[in-house]
């Protein structure tokens, strides 16, 4: 080999590996499922499992492969352009065939991963992940149960449901079922990559994201309604990961109002909430 041979080839072929991986896993395994799934018979509450943890377990897989690639500006853009098109089409002119179901999950776990990812690594310290944890669960809380909420309306509306959360097909059906939002989804990259940059303990980052969607599914089963899914997120994030509860001296003040006042704002949206039903 020569002086000039590209000694960093082996790990760009590892990371652009990871990358696509991470985009290819969801269309490639929800495929499968559309097409193994429907035969499979069994009562309805293992369906309805089967059906969340199988969109969880695969979304997450596609996420945790990807985060811990650095993608240059330029593909972040083209693959978050391509994704926004697919979706933009498909809710356009909605289709129940599966490619258009396959089309919609893999663009939605591109999104999420190309810009949840991008911002997470540029966060400057573990410590700055505790705050955003906060603010990101209270701004959940608040879209959720707030008539105006965002994702209060998107809860609320097929259409939006069907290129703005993930679907995975049903056991022993012909019927597919939402399961994390484009918002879960953008979160938990951000978490990973901050994990991956920072070089906390990624696996238990993983782990943390999966205790934290497993809470929010069992939640969402025992209510029978939507669950805010970052807030368990974040908690086990905050729980699981210690070095981002640890901030840094000059981020303590910033870091303190912007929690107390996104939990200010939540206990405002409750209380209006709970006044509104008096």
């Amino acid at each position: 080999m020569s002086d000039g041979a590209p000694v960093t080839a082996p790990a760009n072929y590892s990371a652009g590996l990871r990358l696509a991986s991470g985009l290819l896993l969801t269309p490639a395994l929800v495929a499968l499922a559309l097409g193994g799934l429907p035969a499979w018979r069994m009562n309805d509450s293992l369906a309805s499992f089967i059906s969340f943890a199988g969109a969880a377990g695969v979304v997450l897989g596609s996420l945790a492969l990807g985060a811990t690639v650095a993608v240059p500006r330029r593909i972040v853009l083209g693959v978050a352009s391509a994704a926004a098109f697919t979706l933009g089409a498909l809710a356009w002119r909605p289709s129940s065939s599966r490619l258009a179901l396959v089309a919609a999950d893999a663009a939605l776990v591109a999104l999420g991963l190309m810009f949840g990812a991008a911002v997470g690594r540029r966060v400057e310290h573990p410590g700055h992940l505790l705050p955003a944890c906060v603010v990101a669960a209270s701004a959940d809380v608040v879209s959720l149960l707030s008539p105006e909420g965002p994702t209060h309306a998107v809860a609320r509306s097929e259409r939006a449901l069907y290129v703005l959360a993930v679907w995975f097909p049903v056991p022993g059906t012909a019927a597919v079922a939402p399961a994390l939002g484009a918002g879960d989804l953008l979160f938990m990259a951000f978490v990973l990559s901050v994990a991956s940059v920072h070089r906390l303990a990624y696996g238990r980052a993983v782990a943390c994201c999966a205790a934290g969607v497993a809470a929010a599914g069992f939640g969402a089963a025992a209510l029978g309604a939507a669950v805010p899914a970052l807030v368990p997120i974040a908690a086990a994030a905050i729980i699981g990961l210690p070095r981002i509860r640890r901030l840094r001296a000059v981020d303590r003040r910033a870091a303190r109002w912007s929690m107390l006042l996104a939990v200010s704002v939540v206990v405002a949206t409750l209380a209006r909430g709970a006044i509104a039903r008096l």
